[in-house]
């Protein structure tokens, strides 16, 4: 059964948290429903409950647990773990929007302190581990759905398959990525990172992961800076990278649509019908 607000409320609620009546609810996410709701003591808290179960569930909190001590912004602390329910105590700071421009170094430095930490520890912790084979091939799969259902310009189609066959083109070393650096899961506080959220889609693989979304909704000289920072605090850019980053930020369309095709999501398949129909 899918979940809903009440449903979300009631489940606090068994579990000891005791939320007030009015509440705000966030459906735009693909895999989580969100709840903005406030304890008895004012207390802002924030609720998910996923859209489709799954095991990584329990893998994102243990990771939560891992890196915390790591970094120099705040993540979720989970009170209220089930197979059905995350709540936890909202973060300071307020969603980065699309016109942010970051004002110091923590998103590169926070990156560079992810991609550092030993892999082994995190992939005993349940994240998963997509090697550049796996990648490469799940992204072809996508890409061959995307050319029986969409119209997509010759040239665009050409580029995508020369990238995903040439894999001296793809970086060998996998780090801890944390993926989806969408505006929305990035906390701010005049204009500096203090946290981040919804860490659902980490896993251990292409460190170009963590800048597609940076690449979108950064102006050129600010994703720039955010490579420098990033290179500065020990992150490894590589010849080559930034063209990588660019063209798997090209590749969003193709994901987005061959989701909305295997969920029903009649809205992103027409957002991807007419980005991919486009020239470039």
């Amino acid at each position: 059964m899918s979940p809903s607000a009440e449903s979300m409320l009631l489940e606090a609620y068994e579990n000891g948290l005791e939320l007030g009546n009015r509440h705000e609810v966030d459906e735009s996410g693909w895999d989580f429903l969100v709840l903005h709701a406030t304890a008895a003591d004012g207390t802002p808290w924030i609720l998910r409950a996923p859209r489709r179960p799954g095991e990584y569930l329990k893998a994102e909190g243990a990771l939560l647990d891992h890196v915390r001590p790591h970094l120099p912004i705040a993540v979720p602390d989970w009170r209220i773990h089930t197979d059905t329910l995350i709540a936890y105590p909202r973060l300071p700071g307020m969603p980065a929007g699309g016109t942010w421009l970051p004002a110091d170094d923590r998103l590169g430095r926070s990156v560079a302190v992810l991609h550092a930490l030993p892999t082994e520890p995190i992939e005993a912790l349940g994240i998963p581990v997509l090697d550049p084979d796996d990648q490469r091939k799940w992204l072809i799969g996508r890409l061959e759905t995307a050319i029986r259902e969409f119209d997509i310009p010759d040239e665009k189609v050409r580029r995508w398959q020369d990238w995903l066959a040439a894999t001296d083109r793809w970086p060998q070393d996998m780090v801890l990525a944390r993926g989806d650096l969408h505006p929305q899961h990035l906390l701010v506080e005049g204009g500096r990172l203090v946290g981040m959220i919804d860490w659902a889609d980490a896993t251990i693989s292409d460190p170009a992961l963590d800048f597609i979304d940076p690449y979108h909704y950064l102006t050129p000289a600010a994703f720039d800076r955010l490579l420098a920072d990033y290179e500065r605090h020990g992150g490894h850019v590589w010849p080559g990278m930034r063209e990588h980053i660019a063209l798997r930020a090209s590749f969003g369309p193709v994901i987005g649509g061959t989701f909305g095709l295997a969920t029903g999501r009649d809205d992103l398949v027409a957002e991807a019908r007419e980005e991919l129909s486009r020239g470039r």
